[in-house]
């Protein structure tokens, strides 16, 4: 019994200074070692642009300025690099176009029309955009836009593209591209040739006859077919502006082979005549048509000058 005892008591003293030692910490050996690295770092350009997009709203045979601000940035780079800038072959509307050479840029913003004309092969525009570092990281410089409408273009929304790159000699980044949309207006012009009728002398109770005064009417850069109309004032006498006589004493004709008699009297306000100017185009941006006068003087009419003003429209 005594002898169990003994061995049970050596068990317990055993585990407890087993157990003793596992809790005591045990100092590891530790070794370290070195790895070089090294990177190379190449010239780099980016290139990005805002905004994106740009729409033009005008009239054939006008302009918009060279105004529209494009911004350019390189984003990341780490060299300086000139703006290179080029386009589509045309702003196209169905199988309408506008040449892209109509698209202007320039390095400032100018308050008409005018620059350098878009190519469709690339261009160094000289702009700089400066070198980004790592504490000014993005950079930018920008350059305007503006585009003319060619005279005869017709209505309607013509698009294309412009591109932008960055480049410093043989290192170029990808390109920008800036969606261009021209929204091209419906309209008709006027101008009139000769701006004066002298009928001359003509006596009293008499008429021009079959002898007709013929005022060109051209619309010069429009894109929509027009109807003349026409209308008039009272004739006046020089001397004496109380003195009148009708407006419709002037004919008007889309002939000059007919007699005074066959002609329209002019009215006070607005008449169609019927007479159309044709719907000018790129190929023709100018197109007329004659429209003719003759007068008969009243009976009675004291001597001397009378004056008229005789108005001329186009409606399209």
């Amino acid at each position: 019994m005594k002898r169990s005892l003994n061995w049970f008591i050596f068990a317990l003293v055993a585990s407890a200074v087993f157990f003793a030692l596992l809790s005591i910490p045990i100092n590891a050996a530790t070794s370290s070692g070195q790895v070089a690295a090294n990177v190379n770092v190449p010239g780099t350009l980016y290139t990005s642009i805002s905004p994106n997009s740009v729409a033009w709203s005008q009239y054939p045979g006008a302009s918009n300025a060279t105004n529209t601000l494009i911004t350019v940035f390189d984003n990341g780079g780490n060299i300086p690099g000139n703006i290179f800038i080029w386009g589509s072959t045309d702003l196209t509307y169905g199988t309408n176009n506008i040449a892209i050479g109509n698209v202007m840029w320039n390095p400032t913003a100018l308050t008409s029309y005018g620059g350098n004309a878009v190519t469709t092969t690339a261009v160094n525009t000289m702009i700089l955009v400066a070198k980004p570092t790592l504490t000014t990281p993005s950079t930018n410089n920008p350059i305007y836009l503006g585009i003319a409408i060619p005279g005869g273009t017709p209505a309607g929304l013509y698009t294309g593209s412009v591109y932008f790159e960055n480049e410093n000699g043989s290192v170029a980044s990808t390109s920008a591209t800036l969606s261009v949309t021209a929204n091209v207006q419906s309209t008709c012009y006027i101008s009139l040739s000769p701006t004066l009728i002298n009928f001359g002398t003509i006596a009293s109770g008499a008429n021009t006859g079959t002898t007709w005064n013929g005022i060109i009417d051209t619309d010069a850069n429009g894109n929509a077919q027009a109807t003349i109309n026409v209308y008039g004032s009272n004739w006046i006498y020089s001397s004496n502006t109380a003195i009148t006589f009708y407006v419709s004493n002037t004919m008007w004709s889309a002939s000059n082979t007919i007699s005074y008699s066959s002609g329209n009297g002019l009215t006070l306000s607005p008449a169609p005549t019927g007479i159309i100017i044709p719907t000018p185009t790129q190929s023709q941006p100018s197109t007329s048509n004659t429209i003719y006068f003759g007068v008969g003087v009243p009976g009675g009419a004291p001597v001397g000058a009378y004056t008229q003003n005789i108005i001329i429209e186009n409606s399209c």
